[in-house]
């Protein structure tokens, strides 16, 4: 068991910016969370954490998660009640009793917003999650690979509205009531048996962004003694020469060209929807999703989202592997390149580009 404390809020922020590979909400979305998680700590105390081996595998536990556009947030403020009110509206159609709150998608804002809510209900929160990073589909989780559901779900926003909604097509149904609630919404699915969560989810999901955030917020070691210490690489250095972005679909799609200055005139090209999901040099495939690709500022040493690269930047590329869940043969199909329309195979991880 580990009580988390408000001073190591800002080091798990950073941490769940880096596993969100570039997408679920960049720095300033996620410190925004980062806030309301201390604001609630200094009401209700630390949220206690549970490891998976201390977890009641006959328990229940409470997803939550934010669909669309983070960004949007800065027009349309959440109240921080979005979670609870979503549980509520739930739990009119589901009276499943709930004992523990689990973790959705770690990466991005998404890792900080099932803290919320057990701080709010003064619940545990269990140390697995269905993504073990981000990505973009409700769908694109381990717990749904292992059949568990999600339906039915409630959705959420500040103004009031609430739905709740039971469909196969729930990741269309959903965004189509987000858009209609004005670019983002609170989600809370079905509870989940924690047993049946703990074997199909990524375990130790929360205790690796925490490490992670540890690792990236010191700047005393180099960039690629950081990586090494994350387990990935330093993929390169380079300045960002091209940013190509269009709608495509459901998720906004980008080409981004780095001119690389760790190598004589040599380029490398990174390809994303929402996230970082693949890098290639030379014709030659370096890093592709499931694996995670970040984006940091060279100066600052600040993760840069996809959706705030711009012409310019100089940043340093670094891949981490993995959760080893998604690398299994019959769920990598869901989220490797040509799950998300690109010509490319999944090239397995190395530790070094």
């Amino acid at each position: 068991m580990h009580l988390l404390q408000p001073d190591e809020v800002d080091r798990l922020a950073l941490g769940v910016v880096m596993l969100g590979s570039g997408g679920g909400g960049g720095e300033h979305e996620t410190h925004a969370f980062a806030a309301m998680l201390r604001q609630e700590m200094r009401q209700s105390g630390p949220v206690t954490v549970l490891s998976p081996e201390e977890a009641d595998p006959d328990g229940y536990g409470a997803r939550v998660g934010l669909i669309g556009a983070p960004t949007v947030m800065i027009e349309k403020l959440p109240s921080g009640l979005e979670a609870e009110q979503a549980l509520n509206a739930l739990q009119g159609h589901d009276d499943t009793a709930v004992t523990a709150v689990i973790g959705w998608e770690v990466g991005g804002c998404n890792g900080l917003l099932p803290l919320v809510l057990a701080a709010r209900l003064g619940l545990p929160y269990v140390d697995v999650d269905g993504m073990g990073r981000a990505f973009p589909r409700i769908d694109q989780t381990t717990y749904d690979a292992a059949g568990l559901p999600t339906t039915p779900l409630a959705i959420t926003e500040p103004s009031g509205n609430r739905a709740v909604l039971d469909a196969t097509g729930i990741e269309k149904l959903a965004r189509t009531v987000m858009v209609d609630f004005g670019g983002w919404a609170m989600m809370v699915a079905k509870p989940l048996r924690l047993g049946d969560a703990l074997e199909a989810g990524v375990r130790g999901s929360l205790t690796r962004a925490l490490r992670l955030g540890e690792i990236w917020s010191g700047r005393a070691d180099s960039v690629e003694q950081r990586a090494a210490a994350s387990g990935g690489f330093l993929v390169a250095r380079g300045k960002v020469v091209e940013v190509w972005r269009e709608s495509v679909g459901d998720f906004p799609r980008g080409t981004v060209a780095l001119r690389r200055l760790d190598a004589d005139d040599a380029y490398v090209r990174l390809e994303m929807q929402g996230e970082y999901l693949a890098a290639l040099a030379d014709g030659e495939t370096l890093v592709t999703t499931p694996d995670l690709l970040c984006c940091l500022d060279a100066e600052s040493g600040a993760p840069v989202s996809a959706e705030r690269l711009t012409f310019g930047a100089v940043i340093d590329v670094v891949a981490l592997p993995s959760p080893e869940q998604w690398l299994r043969r019959e769920v990598l199909g869901r989220v490797d390149p040509r799950a998300f329309g690109y010509d490319l195979d999944y090239v397995p991880f190395r530790v070094s580009a």
